[in-house]
């Protein structure tokens, strides 16, 4: 499921490329990671409670902050694709997860395998 998530995610920016081709260049998606940061920042203050976001918004909207985790996925995924690394990228991210199952931080196939921590509740 994570590789085909991956695939969509890719899939996404190319699509994105082909709707909107002016504004792909380098410094526009950087722009847009550090824009789409700052909203996740927001959703995450505001799901925490922090700051004048509840008394001005009321209680936060968990799907608002799901949106913005895959816009700077999204974002940050675009600037990969418009240099050619995206299989590195994919590469890496394989490596990375084979270390630490290695290291005993990822449980193996046999053990069981990799099961989703319990979500705490906001």
């Amino acid at each position: 499921m994570a590789a085909e998530t991956f695939a969509q995610l890719a899939e996404l920016v190319i699509a994105l490329d082909r709707r909107f081709p002016a504004h792909n260049g380098p410094f526009e998606r950087v722009s847009r990671l550090a824009e789409e940061t700052g909203e996740l920042a927001t959703a995450v203050n505001h799901a925490e409670g922090m700051g004048v976001k509840s008394q001005k918004r009321g209680a936060p909207d968990l799907k608002n902050l799901v949106k913005e985790v895959e816009d700077v996925l999204r974002s940050a995924l675009g600037i990969a694709y418009h240099y050619g690394v995206l299989d590195q990228v994919c590469a890496s991210i394989a490596d990375h997860h084979n270390s630490y199952r290695e290291q005993g931080y990822i449980p193996s196939h046999e053990q069981g395998g990799w099961k989703p921590p319990s979500q705490p509740s906001l």
